[in-house]
């Protein structure tokens, strides 16, 4: 009995072991059973409204209001219309900003300063003095600056992402579904590969709801994302609309023409790859090739001449 009791201890042990795992699993598999059959529900760009802000986000709401600063005009509209363009869909994105560039502007100067002042150079004053403005007109322009780029590689983003919303519109349409259902619909997917475009389309999906028409919805998204793809694809539906044609044959065609769009701007950058080597190979690799071949015949040609 005793040379048995470690393999019955093992046995219990891995019996506890593999009961706990089924009930836990049986417990994960009702759980996700049971979400699957829920609805879905919507974070789009005002579901934090109603939550509490805590610590320096109540602080930069508070203190870095649009009216504390007289944003609440064109400026303000035009401002966060950047924002919302850059991917910044926070109810307090305006605040942030602001905060943002005070800083920098605070902060960068007196970084510079205070480093030519502790690192005496024999540099003359108004150099000095030049380095501080520099600084403060790239403190100044940097937030606008960072805006740009970012908006410039959304652009980027957006523009390898479209043609395939345009195939997700086109099987939801063939499918029987209508241009704002399929929207909807597509959303959700579009967002697991560009995080900024799914909140579009979720801010386009509200305009709608909130009794807005698809065209005009879909022209401020076109607007968002500042594509010249999505404003001619805004301009084919309203031709679709009011000259009462198929959608889905007009979807169809727009995107087969995206998807051969995407496929020349891909043959483009691989013909442009073989004039961005000529530089490097240039000035690293036929330096190399060039002393490995030549050495052998400079030694020689040393050892002759000695």
């Amino acid at each position: 009995m005793q040379e048995l009791a470690p393999l019955l201890i093992a046995a219990l042990s891995f019996g506890a072991v593999a009961a706990i795992v089924l009930v836990a699993g049986q417990y994960y598999a009702a759980h996700a059973h049971l979400q699957r059959r829920l609805p879905i529900v919507s974070r789009g760009p005002d579901a934090h409204v109603g939550e509490p802000r805590h610590g320096i986000q109540a602080w930069v709401a508070r203190y870095f209001q649009e009216k504390r600063f007289g944003l609440d005009g064109t400026f303000g509209e035009r401002l966060r219309r950047d924002l919302l363009n850059a991917g910044y869909f926070s109810r307090d994105a305006v605040s942030y900003y602001l905060f943002a560039r005070l800083v920098c502007i605070a902060t960068i100067p007196a970084i510079v300063y205070a480093t030519t002042t502790l690192f005496p150079t024999d540099a003359p004053g108004f150099i000095k003095v030049a380095i501080v403005l520099v600084a403060i007109v790239v403190a100044f322009l940097g937030p606008d600056a960072y805006l740009a780029r970012r908006r410039r590689m959304l652009v980027r983003r957006f523009r390898l992402v479209f043609p395939s919303l345009m195939d997700l519109l086109v099987i939801c349409v063939d499918a029987g579904l209508t241009l704002e259902a399929a929207f909807e619909r597509v959303g959700a997917e579009i967002k697991h590969h560009s995080g900024e475009l799914g909140m579009n389309l979720e801010m386009m999906g509200a305009e709608m709801r909130a009794g807005r028409s698809a065209v005009e919805a879909l022209g401020s998204l076109a607007e968002r994302l500042g594509l010249e793809e999505a404003k001619a694809f805004v301009s084919m539906i309203r031709q679709s609309m009011e000259l009462g044609t198929d959608v889905g044959e007009a979807l169809r065609v727009f995107s087969d023409e995206m998807r051969e769009k995407r496929l020349l701007r891909a043959e483009e950058v691989a013909n442009k790859l073989s004039v961005k080597m000529v530089l490097p190979l240039g000035l690293f690799i036929f330096p190399v090739v060039l002393l490995v071949v030549m050495l052998p015949v400079m030694i020689k040609l040393l050892t002759v001449l000695r």
